[in-house]
């Protein structure tokens, strides 16, 4: 008999028909159990709601009831310490999750599974949890609804997987590009610290210039990660004000030029550029500065960037060019994706996520953006951003 048909909780919605259900589980081969984990002892406790687990999800080597044997042995290569992984997860603040991998059989082969878990109450020193564990099937020509399911069931995992992957990168990434201001702020502070009475005035300007400059990375990098989180989640908007386009890229250009130390951009503006002009400087600002900053960034520290600004009437355009490393002509179509990074940038420090911000601003202005580059010669890109203007 089906689990789910017994007065237990069934916290994921399953239990909607008890004919559809049985054939449910049957197809899927599902066990449901309730468990706890006490986080003063690190004790993980986990029951079956069921007798028949092995005859729903397969007999395994180990032979035994307890979900901690068969989700802690027999599991794949890739899949280690899946208990460890299970409490970290239940610390965590979400409410529920999915977490997918495999298992051996007593056929010597590796079988999916996905497991589906809800918390239902969490205290200071322990948290409950309910679950259902399914083993996804192999074949591909079952017939009635439960082909339907699988493929819903490895479209889920599907996605788990993608989110799991964008999310470990994005950590990386971000761990990385904190890593050396860090370490530059702790070297000068020990200089300072340790040999403060053998340094000249001008050391010690250097020094605290080095930490500022450090400082004002993090800060970059922290605010590059709180824009990605906006444009996830829909939270920019296209708000023009009159602003003075002009003023505005020079203190972008200083700022840039203050954190690379030695780099120069040369602004060039068009004849009869007007003082005030109805755009979004927000916007603007994340176009401007992520162009720039990779244009410093993969051109020689000896070469000029140019920011070059025209205007007419319904149209700002901004172009921004470089000398340096190029884009391979296979990658041009994909440097707007969210991560990439061009197979010539290795060694380079970046995140990939500067282009992805740039293109979603443009769209937001209901812009675009184009882009010529030869490998080793240097990158133009064109921006267009349509707009009303008020002379002063």
């Amino acid at each position: 008999m089906c689990p789910l048909i017994h007065n237990t909780v069934d916290p994921h919605g399953f239990s909607g028909s008890p004919t559809s259900t049985i054939e449910t589980c049957q197809y899927l081969k599902l066990a449901l159990y309730r468990g706890s984990y006490d986080k003063n002892t690190e004790v993980l406790e986990v029951h079956w709601l069921a007798d028949d687990v092995h005859k729903r999800i397969g007999n395994f080597y180990h032979q035994s009831d307890n979900y901690i044997d068969i989700i802690g042995s027999d599991s794949h290569p890739n899949n280690v310490d899946l208990v460890h992984t299970l409490k970290n997860r239940l610390l965590e603040k979400e409410s529920s999750f999915i977490r997918t991998y495999q298992l051996l059989s007593d056929e010597n082969v590796y079988r999916l599974f996905v497991e589906k878990i809800k918390i239902t109450e969490k205290t200071k020193t322990e948290i409950k949890f309910v679950g259902c564990l399914f083993m996804v099937p192999e074949c591909e020509n079952d017939t009635g609804g439960g082909d339907i399911i699988r493929q819903q069931l490895l479209e889920s995992l599907r996605k788990e997987r993608e989110i799991n992957q964008v999310k470990n990168l994005f950590v990386n990434m971000v761990s990385h590009e904190m890593r050396t201001p860090l370490a530059v702020i702790q070297g000068a502070i020990d200089l300072i610290e340790h040999c403060n009475d053998k340094l000249s005035d001008g050391d010690r300007t250097n020094y605290m210039q080095s930490i500022r400059r450090a400082i004002l990375r993090m800060t970059r990098t922290m605010d590059t990660v709180l824009i990605l989180g906006k444009v996830q989640s829909n939270q920019l908007s296209f708000q023009p004000l009159k602003s003075d386009v002009v003023l505005f890229c020079k203190n972008i250009i200083n700022e840039i030029e203050n954190l690379n130390e030695g780099r120069k951009i040369v602004l060039q503006i068009s004849k009869a550029f007007p003082r005030s002009i109805d755009i979004d400087t927000t916007l603007l600002y994340h176009i401007v500065s992520n162009l720039l900053n990779n244009a410093i960034k993969y051109s020689d520290p000896m070469t000029l960037v140019y920011l070059n600004l025209v205007y007419n009437e319904k149209t700002l355009t901004i172009y921004v060019k470089d000398s340096g490393i190029g884009i391979p002509p296979k990658e041009l179509k994909g440097i707007f994706k969210l991560f990439h990074r061009g197979s010539n940038t290795k060694g380079l420090k970046g995140m990939g996520i500067g282009m992805f911000i740039v293109k979603h601003c443009i769209a937001l202005h209901n812009g675009s953006i184009e882009v010529k580059s030869k490998e080793h010669e240097g990158t133009i890109f064109r921006v267009k951003l349509p707009l009303r203007v008020k002379i002063r």
